[in-house]
């Protein structure tokens, strides 16, 4: 198979993606079998606007919940190929994922440990040396001379307070304490996917890392992976720094603000915590440039619908259960065409 000159890439957190009657988190009912269906449709119908070459997905409990959101895509039963490591029916975790069109066929792996030397000590928790969340990377050739594409889908630790044994929720004090620690935990998933992203990326490598990193763009943590901080203003290009699709897609992208651009609503208020990044060949400027950003959406409009049903404002079933958290960002991009002779 030749490769396409243009390449859709999204990625999407679904909301715990798991079979009808299986419980996934303490405190939260079971899908029932009509949520389940409802809730398979809406993403095969969201998947089917996507158009997307390959989708990163998140939050999918069981691989077999996410065949059931592909099977009903208007494409066909058979039109996409999907990979959800470590996500069998007796799972129990939250797992990443990935959606291909055929016939994409990527190589998938699965990232479980911090590399050698990123392991940290988390108060009165101990040694954390592993991603709350399995990284998933997958390559396919796309690019010069059949050249590999990365493809590398994270979730990061989440803001949820991390508390530990003889602790009360209720203690404000014993809170902050927690926060501090998901802030570490977070953090050290940060700064060993930043490891990971230099390996990953000699010179010429093109790379797009996707995914819930449940901090927004200018956050310390998103930084640190994408190393666009803690410079000197005089400072030269360094290598191995990944651009947010947003910052490097041509002005004909949708407005970047808050107001627009936002993949969560946070107790009302909209953030940016899902993201895309891409390596230097994609950019203008940087040596070689290989490809380039054509255009990124943000599919955010059912998270009004979902707030408003949330809270009594709406009559009707449940959207917060059905439809997902998060909002869908999905990048095109291009190969540059060969140097002329």
């Amino acid at each position: 198979m030749s490769a396409p000159a243009r390449l859709r890439v999204a990625t999407l957190n679904c909301l715990n993606m798991a079979l009808p009657g299986r419980r996934f988190y303490s405190g939260i009912e079971p899908y029932r079998p009509d949520e389940y269906i409802a809730k398979t449709q809406w993403l095969a119908a969201l998947l089917d606007r996507l158009a997307a070459d390959f989708v990163l997905v998140q939050e999918i409990f069981h691989e077999k919940a996410l065949r059931d959101v592909v099977s009903q895509s208007t494409s066909g039963p058979h039109a996409y190929g999907l990979a959800v490591p470590l996500a069998d029916d007796q799972n129990a975790k939250p797992r990443v994922g990935l959606i291909w069109r055929a016939p994409w066929q990527p190589r998938v792996e699965t990232l479980t440990d911090f590399p050698a030397g990123c392991a940290v000590t988390v108060p009165e928790r101990g040694n954390y040396a592993h991603y709350s969340r399995p990284l998933l990377l997958a390559r396919v050739p796309w690019g010069p001379d059949g050249a590999a594409l990365t493809l590398l889908n994270v979730h990061l630790k989440s803001r949820r307070p991390e508390f530990v044994a003889g602790e009360s929720e209720a203690d404000q004090i014993a809170e902050a304490r927690a926060q501090l620690r998901s802030l570490i935990m977070r953090a050290a998933e940060a700064a060993a996917l930043r490891r990971l992203v230099i390996d990953l990326t000699p010179a010429g490598s093109m790379l797009v890392l996707g995914g819930d990193f449940n901090d927004e763009p200018n956050a310390v943590t998103t930084q640190l992976v994408a190393d666009t901080s803690w410079k000197d203003d005089n400072e030269g290009a360094r290598d191995h720094v990944l651009f947010n699709t947003l910052d490097v897609a041509p002005h004909a992208t949708p407005a970047r603000g808050r107001d627009v651009a936002f993949t969560v609503l946070h107790g009302g208020e909209p953030e940016r915590i899902d993201h895309m990044f891409v390596s230097e060949p994609f950019v203008a400027g940087r040596q070689p440039q290989l490809a380039r950003v054509v255009a990124v959406e943000i599919y955010n409009d059912h998270l009004a619908e979902r707030h408003a049903h949330a809270h009594g404002l709406v009559a009707g079933p449940d959207l917060a259960r059905i439809h997902s958290d998060h909002a869908a960002v999905c990048t095109t991009m291009e190969l540059m065409p060969p140097p002329a002779h």
